[in-house]
């Protein structure tokens, strides 16, 4: 199997059309910030795995393009790593992160695992409401 990651779902699809048109299987395995698309190698010869790089190639870079084009500006110059929490109330908050620290925590756990520490900090922070340090 090989796996193919996208980001945004126009460069996503346009991959998925292109393997159907080139006769191969794949299914679709979403994440939390990604889609893994995989297909089956099965019936992919070296021909037709090079196509298949190339257009995958094209389409990553489209998405790149797309993703600094729809970025929301970064809070601080600096940061430009950013994430979405769902507050327990149903808001979505975006927060911006040093990009270095997100790569750093993404070489110990996964990108879910990160979405999950995440949530569960809003929830316990919304949860304290208007709690104060040392507040009985």
């Amino acid at each position: 199997m090989l796996e193919y990651v996208f980001f945004q779902e126009a460069p996503r699809k346009h991959f998925q059309e292109f393997l159907t048109e080139q006769g191969l299987a794949w299914t679709l395995e979403p994440g939390v910030l990604e889609t893994l698309v995989v297909v089956d190698e099965a019936g992919l010869d070296d021909e037709l795995a090079e196509r298949v790089e190339s257009m995958y190639d094209e389409l990553f870079a489209v998405e790149e393009a797309l993703r600094v084009e729809h970025a929301a500006p970064p809070l601080h110059p600096h940061y430009s790593s950013g994430l979405t929490i769902k507050l327990p109330d149903e808001r979505s908050v975006s927060i911006q992160l040093p990009p270095e620290l997100v790569d750093r925590i993404l070489t110990v756990i996964t990108a879910e695992e990160l979405a999950v520490l995440v949530e569960v900090i809003a929830r316990t922070v919304a949860d304290a409401g208007g709690a104060r340090p040392g507040a009985t």
